[in-house]
């Protein structure tokens, strides 16, 4: 391999003549010292010299034609059957080893062995990219404004959420009205909200909507530290349920906006007809939604869950052009009577002067515990032992008038800041009576006294 690599071509013709002037030179000494013998053999070993480099350029000229061809059968082979091939079948026996990066040194020794192939190859990736988890700040998705015409079906389909969850994260199963333009909160997954009250535990909660304490304590958005609850706020339980019937879900499903008016103030009453002299059937707090379905003069008549009734429309947050536009309704039940007699008995006394005195009311006899009743709707004042009186009830009413019932037979049975109506039971009849407080009692009745801005008048001018 000497022969072939040592030198180039244009070298080793300097190197021969180089030799042949050494060899002339070496000649012409050997004749001036009369050395010839040593010359000659000199000269054969020339001779022998130049013939081996002879042969061996002769084989170097081979072995350069066998390196053009070998490498030209590489390129061939590898082309026609990629040397991953041979790589990947030769070492499928060997146990999978774990991929790593390869140092800069190395993976520029093997780049040249890289081959594009005919067709081209999906790499796959030595591991899969990792990517941080978004955190979630909360349980709703969005929040959809309710327009006109659109169903509550239709906006739980639009965001893939069950529809029992669409009701239960807003609570509407209150039964408030739907009104165009209120926002929805649109939850992520399904379950329910709840406000945490005190004494509530997780366990309980957990118990109550059916799912595992781990579900809550471990929902990002509740912020629960170490699954302490916090009374106030408000979590959100993934998976939980509440009661809900088939009847349930088709009817809130149909559930579209509609005339709505908004309470304004807490305890309004919701009364059986358009009037103050009708009974109350229940109380709203502010802010709730009511539908409207009809009016009579200054009143709406409404419907919020099972509830139906009539407001006065100033006890609500409603368009005037919208209270307009209702139907007039005027199939509602007369008003009970405003005055009604307190009890059932006989006039034993008068109003008036009594005894050297003024007698200020009536006196009603009758058995003990005979029932008294207000003789108007309006608010107690007062209840329980009062001077003069023993027990005693009184009933301020709407423009300064107030009712007065004495001698009741025990503790009266209604309280102080109650609302009563026509007709409604307070107390029975007795014979009770305070001494210190200059009253008297002849026996079991009732006294009876109205009172118009603080002053006594005959209770016969108001009852029928």
């Amino acid at each position: 391999m000497y022969g072939v690599f040592d030198r180039s071509p244009w070298i080793e013709q300097w190197w021969r003549r180089q030799r042949r002037l050494a060899s002339a030179q070496e000649t012409v000494r050997c004749l001036r010292d009369g050395r010839y013998r040593r010359r000659n053999s000199s000269l054969m070993g020339n001779v022998r010299q130049r013939w081996f480099h002879r042969r061996f350029r002769f084989s170097r000229h081979i072995a350069h034609l066998l390196l053009i061809v070998g490498a030209l059968f590489i390129l061939f082979v590898d082309r026609t059957l990629p040397l991953q091939s041979f790589v990947a079948a030769s070492s499928s026996p060997l146990p999978v080893v774990t991929a790593s990066v390869a140092p800069v040194g190395q993976a520029i020794a093997i780049a040249p062995a890289v081959r594009r192939t005919s067709a081209p190859v999906q790499v796959e990736p030595i591991a899969p990219a990792l990517q941080a988890p978004v955190m979630v700040t909360t349980a709703f998705q969005a929040t959809h404004i309710l327009a006109e015409n659109e169903t509550l079906a239709e906006i739980a389909a639009r965001y893939r959420i069950p529809l029992r969850t669409l009701v239960w994260t807003n609570q509407l199963d209150r039964g408030d009205a739907l009104r165009v333009g209120q926002p929805l909160r649109i939850a992520r997954l399904a379950g329910v909200t709840h406000t945490v009250t005190a004494g509530e535990t997780l366990i309980e909660l957990a118990e109550r909507y059916g799912v595992a304490p781990e579900a809550i304590a471990t929902f990002a958005p509740n912020r629960l530290t170490n699954g302490q609850l916090v009374v106030g706020r408000e979590i959100f339980i993934p998976g939980g349920q509440l009661p809900w019937t088939s009847e349930q879900e088709a009817a809130f499903a149909q559930r579209k906006a509609e005339p709505v008016g908004i309470v304004l103030n807490d305890e309004t009453n919701v009364r059986s007809g358009p009037s103050t002299d009708h009974p109350r059937q229940a109380q709203l707090s502010a802010g709730r939604q009511v539908a409207l379905r009809g009016r009579y003069q200054d009143w709406v008549k409404i419907e919020i869950g099972d509830i139906s009734g009539w407001i006065r429309v100033d006890l609500l947050s409603v368009d005037a052009r919208q209270v307009q536009s209702l139907p007039e309704v005027r199939d509602f039940p007369p008003p009970p009577p405003r005055w009604v007699w307190p009890a059932q008995g006989v006039v034993t006394s008068g109003f008036g002067p009594r005894w050297g005195g003024f007698h200020n009311g009536i006196d009603i006899a009758n058995a003990a515990w005979t029932p008294i009743v207000a003789a108007s709707s309006g608010w107690v004042r007062e209840a329980g032992w009062c001077s003069g009186y023993g027990y005693c009830v009184k009933i301020r009413h709407p423009d300064g008038i107030e009712t007065i019932y004495g001698h009741l037979i025990t503790q009266p049975v209604v309280r102080v800041g109650q609302e009563v109506r026509a007709g409604q039971l307070i107390g029975h009849m007795g014979s009770t009576y305070d001494r210190t407080g200059g009253g008297y009692s002849t026996g079991v009745h009732l006294h009876f006294t109205i009172l118009v801005n603080g002053r006594a008048v005959n209770p016969l001018r108001y009852l029928p």
